[in-house]
């Protein structure tokens, strides 16, 4: 997984909790429906392809506190982990025995919610409600990002069940989640990592 890509994506499943967005009944039920569960548990997989053809597998579980703190599990075919916590990001990588630290920087503000909740032009969003589909669009970020379309699918709970991210590049990113748990009690350590004695650590912003 592209450490860029998980924080572009990092929550999709805050796509709707936008302020501005509130007053459509909709988006309302999206939001509360997000709400009302968290903190939560969700499996996923997340399927790449790269000009229609697939890349790459990988699946896993989301730990959703609040906005502020989510631990996004990959679990097969590697052990990766990415934890947000404010404007904070750990991703540890036990493969290759590294962990990777530092603040957001400007991707925070390319996190889908800070994108809604912002006052300033950014995501284009649409939706239609007999579909249950929010669509969004990013522009291209100073770090170099393309311009992304994200489509966001809910189910009838009105929780997201699928989010499709297309990038100019030709790459397309699924995440497909299932088996909700919500209002889970986490553990105290809930977002510590326990990491190895000779773990690689490299600060700095994400790349």
């Amino acid at each position: 997984m592209g450490l860029r890509r998980a924080l572009v994506l990092l929550l999709p499943l805050l796509a709707a909790t936008a302020g501005q967005a509130g007053t459509d009944p909709f988006l309302q039920r999206v939001r509360e429906s997000i709400l009302r569960s968290q903190p939560f548990r969700v499996d996923f997989v997340q399927q790449v392809t790269i000009d229609g053809e697939p890349a790459l597998e990988e699946s896993g579980v989301i730990v959703f506190a609040d906005r502020q703190h989510v631990k996004w599990q990959y679990l097969d075919p590697e052990f990766k982990v990415f934890i947000l916590e404010k404007d904070r990001y750990r991703f540890y990588d036990r493969e290759n025995n590294q962990l990777l630290q530092g603040a957001l920087g400007e991707h925070n503000e390319r996190l889908i919610w800070e994108l809604l909740l912002s006052d300033r032009p950014g995501g284009a969003a649409r939706w239609d409600a007999r579909k249950r589909t929010i669509r969004l669009r990013l522009d291209e970020g100073q770090g170099g990002e393309g311009a992304q379309e994200l489509q966001v699918i809910v189910g009838p709970d009105f929780l997201p069940q699928r989010v499709e991210q297309a990038v100019e590049n030709g790459v397309t990113t699924v995440y497909v989640f299932s088996n909700y748990r919500s209002r889970v009690a986490l553990a105290a350590g809930e977002f510590l990592l326990d990491l190895p004695a000779d773990v690689e650590v490299i600060e700095g912003q994400a790349p």
